[in-house]
């Protein structure tokens, strides 16, 4: 841990006496080795001698890579006492919990605790925009550049972040506009940054396994207003004094409506195309300059997003299987976003009844926030995973609940009892790591068994 250097030599009564002279040499620390993990350590190695470096998994494949470094990589250096006097940064990927004795040792050492995220932003020339939110953030930022390209055809501009993108290798591209979405662990870990526009979604309970209260959770999301010039917001609350837009707000033009996208996405994803608007007009004035294809601003915006392609597993509508539809909506990871998912099939279904899928990891939501009339709403739930009991106690007095043992019964049980014109609806209000790696593996595998039950 300590390096020791320089012999000084001094004349003492005559004699000749070799000092040492013990020097602390400050070092990173990385916790985790990851993806993340792995892409804040190749920064570090860029500007640092030696960098400490924690990993619990002792076959993580990665680590025979740190061969590679021309920095010295302590792994798992012996933490003694004095250990923490010698880091001088703990950089932690977003889904270490702050409750990790490292993190908490450092707070107590008064250590700063940083991320890749807070490096990006304080380092990227970059114009950057950072989009956050309960639900919507990957689909609402995915929007915004597809509508930046479409407007700015000459400018890079890349999606990073949250979405899939670590951070800090885009620091060594050519980039003229980065879009970062931005979790709530992520955000949690920023002490200090600016950038030039910050979108604020939605807030509703998700996390509270791992943020302490709903208060908390809320004031970690806001940080997205506090530390951007320009504010994109879902209400017209502006403590900040900052320029500011309220995207609820805006009324689509009449042309945008007609169009085909617009009438088949629902409701949620047109509250984010609203916000994506919203920040199509702050760039503008930020950047200075007229959008290329300002003359036919709106026809831009239809040609931008008809070929617009969501991401997979948020309301995706699957064919139709004997007459009924199949949604596939697994990152509906919380209750909000299960609410949405319902509201959107009762607005735009013309018949047939609605089947629902849910299940999982319920993280500490409030289950009051369900409205009995919604759950009416559904014909029959199916119910499965690690909170299925408490999930079917919030629910069962309002309409038919099945508990199953997984989501593969589940779904069977659904397509069993739906009829032609019905519905199926997968949208799990749940985290999924309870019974599957994440809400893709989770979204895969319901794609799957629907496509099984089609070949039957």
């Amino acid at each position: 841990v300590l390096d020791y250097y320089v012999h000084v030599s001094s004349a003492r009564v005559g004699l000749t006496q070799t000092k040492i002279i013990l020097v602390q040499n400050k070092i990173p620390l990385v916790l985790g080795l990851g993806v993340t993990g792995k892409s804040i350590l190749n920064f570090l190695t860029k500007s640092h001698d030696e960098i400490y470096l924690i990993e619990e998994n002792p076959d993580n494949p990665s680590l025979s890579d740190l061969s590679n470094y021309d920095t010295k990589v302590h792994v798992n250096p012996f933490i003694g006492e004095d250990f923490f006097e010698s880091v001088s940064v703990i950089y932690v990927s977003p889904g270490i919990s702050k409750e990790h004795p490292i993190i908490l040792k450092g707070n107590e050492n008064k250590i700063l605790i940083s991320s890749d995220i807070e490096e990006f932003l304080n380092n990227s020339k970059s114009l950057k925009i950072v989009v956050t939110g309960t639900n919507g953030k990957t689909s609402t930022s995915l929007m915004i550049e597809a509508l930046l390209k479409a407007f700015y055809p000459h400018l890079k501009i890349k999606c990073i972040g949250n979405i899939g993108n670590p951070a800090l290798p885009c620091l060594e591209q050519e980039i003229d506009v980065s879009v970062i979405e931005a979790s709530s662990f992520q955000l949690e870990l920023i002490n200090e940054a600016q950038f030039e526009i910050g979108v604020l979604l939605n807030v509703h309970e998700d996390h509270l396994d791992r943020h302490k209260s709903f208060d908390e959770y809320r004031d970690i999301k806001k940080k997205v207003l506090k530390f951007s010039e320009y504010n994109i917001s879902f209400d017209d609350s502006n403590d900040l004094r900052k320029e500011h837009k309220n995207y609820d707000l805006f009324e689509m033009p009449e042309d945008v409506i007609n169009s085909k996208f617009y009438k088949s996405w629902p409701k949620h994803d047109l509250q984010n195309l609203k916000a994506a608007i919203c920040v199509l007009d702050f760039f503008s004035q930020i950047y200075k300059q007229a959008p290329l294809n300002e003359s036919n601003f709106y026809a831009n915006i239809q040609i931008a997003l008809e070929s617009f392609k969501k991401p997979e597993h948020r309301f995706e509508l699957l064919a139709e299987v004997k007459g009924i539809q199949f949604i596939n909506d697994s990152k509906a990871t919380n209750l909000h976003a299960t609410i949405n998912a319902i509201q959107a099939v009762n607005r735009f279904k013309e018949k047939g009844n609605l089947f629902l899928i849910c299940g999982g990891d319920l993280k500490g939501q409030d289950l009051s926030v369900l409205d009995p009339d919604i759950i009416k709403s559904i014909k029959e739930i199916f119910i499965f995973g690690k909170d299925k009991d408490t999930l079917f106690e919030s629910m069962h007095k309002h309409t038919n609940c099945f508990i199953e043992k997984s989501l593969e019964d589940a779904v069977r049980k659904a397509s069993k009892n739906a009829k032609d014109s019905d519905y199926v609806l997968l949208s799990p209000a749940c985290s999924s790591l309870d019974m599957f790696e994440d809400y893709q593996a989770r979204g895969i595998k319901f794609k799957e068994i629907v496509e099984e039950i089609r070949n039957e």
